[in-house]
């Protein structure tokens, strides 16, 4: 029994300390957003390993009733130009706990794992996640710098 709960313990601790809320920028009005993390990271700006899969969180809170949600979009913006990143189910609604639909006043998280093509340049760059109701209208906009190693 010790055994199992050292265990717990550890790999508690390994997950904890493995992501890092990570400083933002809003990039759009929107609902409030409380916290963002990616996974792994240890020192910001944090440092993403290409093709290496990488969890970012973006916990936010419905300011409304919201039923119609569509898609997520990841960018790495350089130069002033966002050049996007592929992403298999990009729909809002697989990756948000609780499910959907959206209930105002309500406390969601967002959360895509995905890893860098190892074909991508090396690089300092800054990340842009949207989410988008189904319209196309912007629900949420953050934007952080990042290393791509």
């Amino acid at each position: 029994m010790r055994v199992h709960l050292s265990l717990l313990l550890v790999t508690t601790a390994f997950t904890f300390l493995s992501a890092m809320n990570v400083d933002y920028t809003l990039c759009a009005p929107g609902v409030p957003v409380v916290s963002v993390s990616v996974e792994p990271c240890s020192r910001l700006p944090c440092k993403l390993a290409r093709g290496i899969r990488t969890t970012f969180r973006i916990q936010f809170e419905a300011d409304d009733n919201i039923s119609d949600l569509g898609r997520a979009e990841l960018y790495s913006i350089n130069w002033g130009v966002a050049v996007p990143f592929p992403m298999n189910k990009p729909e809002i609604c697989e990756s948000v706990l609780p499910k959907c639909p959206l209930e105002a006043g309500v406390l969601y998280t967002y959360t895509k794992s995905t890893s860098i093509p190892k074909s991508h340049s090396r690089m300092d760059t800054t990340l842009q996640w949207k989410l988008r109701n189904s319209a196309g209208e912007t629900l949420l906009c953050v934007e952080y710098p990042v290393e791509i190693a």
